[in-house]
């Protein structure tokens, strides 16, 4: 059995990269969350490009799978995909509107569930009304989403993700600085 352990360097170079990632990844959620507009149609136009690269590779895969079951189910889902992602990228407001619908009713339904699993199951136990709140503010965020659509798909996406950019962004940063300290607080030891 071998073992791969890492140096001191190689640990450190790791932690710099991350760190260099983490700050990254915070400076683009400001960005999103400063222009949500911007980074909503960006989104929503790499949802699109996702889709119609999936769908060309599954119509592909299927012609080069074909003596393999499942070649019909595969070319027609990968038609299906690739024209979702034409339709995406050649109507990216009709896309925007119909996420932004999504993610509202989606937020309403969730909210709905996590109050009803924060009464029901008790979850976390003493801390279940924890669970509770998230989904009361699950719910109050998918009704003013609803209640501002179609107005709200010029800023929603953009913003949810810009958030969500940021605290990834954050609590990396975060572990990483606690490891750097970790390497620096731990005693050096013998190359064997």
């Amino acid at each position: 059995m071998t073992t791969n352990i890492l140096s001191s360097e190689e640990i450190k170079k790791s932690i710099s990269w991350v760190i260099i990632l983490s700050i990254a990844l915070i400076v683009l959620g400001a960005l999103a969350i400063i222009s949500p507009m911007i980074a909503s149609a960006f989104f929503t136009a790499t949802m699109g490009w996702i889709a119609l690269i999936s769908g060309i590779v599954m119509v592909v895969q299927s012609f080069r799978s074909h003596p393999v079951r499942g070649f019909w189910l595969n070319l027609i889902v990968g038609i299906f995909y690739a024209v979702a992602g034409l339709y995406i990228l050649f109507n990216l407001g009709a896309a925007l509107l119909a996420l932004t619908l999504a993610f509202g009713i989606l937020f309403v339904v969730e909210g709905i569930y996590t109050i009803i699993v924060g009464f029901t199951q008790k979850a976390g136990h003493s801390m279940s009304w924890l669970v509770v709140l998230n989904g009361v503010v699950t719910l109050i965020l998918g009704i003013m989403v609803l209640n501002r659509w179609p107005i709200s798909a010029l800023w929603l996406i953009g913003l949810y993700v810009g958030i969500s950019l940021l605290l990834s962004g954050l609590s990396l940063l975060a572990a990483a600085l606690a490891a750097r300290k970790a390497m620096a607080d731990a005693p050096p030891t013998e190359a064997s």
